[in-house]
């Protein structure tokens, strides 16, 4: 019976004189294993019995180890990297700019590669867990999810209010995200709570915000959400950009509002709110929250009175708002009709409103035109005192104006006497004789 040999591995095959330490560890191990003498394998191996000894002596393979990093163009300007990146939020394409102007001649992915693991790693950071005493503060979001009503599948926006402290919660579905419903949903909360707390804080939102800078020091609200903030009495707060967890408390009411939502079948809208309202009442209310450990039903009472109270005042009167540029015809669009505007706001921007079945419009915040709201559409209202100044050809006080009738649809220029051309044809050539 012919015996089997083990083939192992050269030193040439395994790299030389260089060879990797951690394979020749393993080499020098599985040898001894197998009952190689020490002698055999420096022989094998070219190595001296006593190297063979120190890597048998070894418990572990030694760990790869990597060398430092060959200097490139970005190498002189990486502790300023790391100081400006957070002020910059984390924008490759902004600290690309600051460091050609700072004499880097790099190209801009190699920025963009330097850049990625460390926004990857702030993204990652962990977070401590911010509580508030009761009262305080709530926190504010919308929800997106899909659902069968009246047979058909509809996308239903979620609003979401979560009060920090209790961590009870009101939601409320709705068909769309617009101011108006926003803001009804608010009142809706305020109610549903006995109060609202001191605080809200959103996200960035454009109901909320209307811009602001990259490290959210100066931000420029939504001038109606801000009117009714202070309505109310309550301070609004947004949180800093693709910083989410900042409102974690509702982002996690969100996601416990839609496992609620999913997979059922509702009547209407008006069915969903029921059931919604019942299921908070008998379910969200009364189970065990995860992180107090307590029923919010049970904490509520001891914010019940420190909310601000709300019940007190009528609601808030949203108005439908819209910018729109004065036409060359002294007319401005809103909602599928048109409205007339005094001569001299032409090609300057007005603001429409619509309130207790009127169409205010305004310039630099002062009311300059107050019309009836049409009652059908594609319409127009003008009012002939604001083409006084208008004339036709020459401007001169001879010529005749436009004619409207006040707050009528717009009628038509005088009749004018229709000639054939064959007339200013004869005109012409008696001319030309003469």
């Amino acid at each position: 019976m012919r015996r089997k040999t083990l083939r192992f591995l050269s030193r040439k095959a395994l790299g030389g004189r260089h060879m990797v330490k951690r394979e020749l560890w393993y080499e020098v191990q599985s040898r001894f294993k197998l009952k190689e003498s020490k002698k055999s394998i420096a022989r094998s191996l070219e190595l001296s019995v006593q190297t063979v000894r120190s890597v048998l002596k070894q418990k572990a393979a030694p760990s790869y180890r990597r060398g430092p990093g060959k200097r490139t163009l970005l190498s002189p300007f990486e502790d300023h990297i790391h100081r400006r990146l957070a002020a910059l939020g984390y924008c490759s394409r902004a600290i690309y700019e600051e460091l050609v102007e700072q004499g880097y001649t790099g190209c801009y992915d190699t920025v963009r590669r330097f850049v990625q693991p460390l926004r990857k790693e702030a993204q990652t950071k962990a977070t401590m867990r911010f509580e508030t005493p009761p009262g305080r503060q709530a926190q504010v979001d919308w929800g997106q999810c899909w659902t069968l009503i009246s047979g058909k599948r509809i996308k239903v926006h979620l609003f979401v209010m979560t009060l920090g402290y209790s961590r009870r919660l009101f939601a409320k579905a709705t068909w769309d995200e617009r101011l108006a419903t926003f803001l009804a949903c608010h009142e809706e909360a305020f109610e549903h709570f006995g109060g609202a707390a001191h605080e809200l804080v959103y996200d960035n939102a454009k109901t909320v915000v209307v811009s602001r800078d990259v490290e959210g020091r100066n931000v420029k609200w939504n001038a109606t959400f801000w009117d009714f903030s202070t309505y109310y009495g309550f301070r609004a707060w947004a949180h800093r950009p693709y910083r989410a967890q900042t409102k974690g408390k509702v982002e996690s009411g969100v996601r416990y509002v839609k496992r609620f939502v999913r997979g059922k079948a509702f009547e209407s809208m008006a069915h969903l709110n029921t059931l919604l309202g019942r299921w908070l009442a008998t379910v969200a209310d009364l189970r065990i929250h995860g992180t107090t450990h307590q029923r919010p039903i049970d904490l509520f009472e001891q914010e019940r009175t420190l909310l601000l109270p709300t019940g007190a005042k009528p609601p808030y009167q949203v108005r439908e708002r819209a910018v729109r540029y004065v036409a060359r015809d002294c007319m401005v669009s809103f909602e599928t009709n048109r409205y007339s505007v005094p001569l001299r706001f032409v090609g300057k921007p007005v603001e429409v409103q619509c309130a207790n079945d009127r169409i205010l419009i305004f310039h630099e915040g002062s009311l300059i035109v107050s019309h009836p709201c049409c009652t059908g559409k594609h319409q127009s209202l003008v009012d002939r005192e604001h083409y006084t100044g208008i004339f036709y050809g020459i401007e001169l006080p001879s010529v005749r104006m436009l004619a409207f009738d006040h707050a009528l649809p717009l009628c038509s220029r005088e009749e004018v006497e229709v000639r054939d051309l064959a007339f200013y044809e004869r005109l012409a050539q008696e001319g030309g004789a003469s």
